[in-house]
């Protein structure tokens, strides 16, 4: 009894983190994708000449400046809670290897468990190389050069084609895994 109460504890972990991992990368989509737009418009000058579209150029330019270090923090922050969910699921990795082998050495093992322990070993490196590839992208967001245009595409290019965490819902079916987990917790 003790032993399926503290199974279930662990499913239930696991849903909250992988949901919750995912809730975050949408926030960062939005936020570098924001960022990109903000260098974008940064740079551009559509008029030159008369002093007032100055004046109105450099409030504009102001106002942006404002706004890319208010999302670069946005970003910073989500990034940070990203990190700690990448912990808290090596944690509960570790923990459910643990009560793997404790139910071998008793000959009582479960699919559930044996289910997560694969889905971890299988997902953890692409949600580590998914932090990796946003939080380098945070860094070099701050030195771009938004005049440089090959150097934005480049961003660009590297931010489109990378997409880690689409690998693990086509290769592992995210979705399919956390109805069972939510069903495995409906069960007694």
């Amino acid at each position: 009894m003790k032993d399926k109460k503290h199974e279930k504890v662990l499913v239930n972990e696991c849903v909250i983190y992988v949901k919750k991992y995912f809730a975050l990368h949408d926030s960062t989509v939005v936020a570098i994708n924001e960022l990109i737009q903000i260098i974008l418009d940064r740079n551009m000058t559509p008029g030159e000449g008369l002093d007032e579209w100055n004046d109105l150029n450099m409030l504009i330019n102001n106002e942006l400046e404002r706004e890319f270090i208010k999302t670069f923090e946005l970003l910073k922050s989500t990034l940070t809670e990203m990190k700690e969910c990448i912990e808290k699921m090596k944690r509960v990795k570790k923990i459910i290897e643990k009560r793997q082998i404790e139910s071998t050495t008793r000959s009582v093992t479960t699919t559930m468990l044996h289910s997560l322990n694969v889905f971890f070993n299988n997902t953890l490196p692409y949600f580590k190389r998914d932090y990796m590839l946003k939080e380098k992208l945070h860094q070099t967001l701050i030195h771009v050069d938004g005049a440089c245009e090959n150097e934005i595409n480049r961003l660009q290019l590297m931010w489109k084609e990378t997409p880690f965490l689409h690998l693990i819902f086509q290769k592992f079916d995210v979705n399919k895994f956390i109805v069972d987990c939510k069903q495995f917790l409906g069960t007694s």
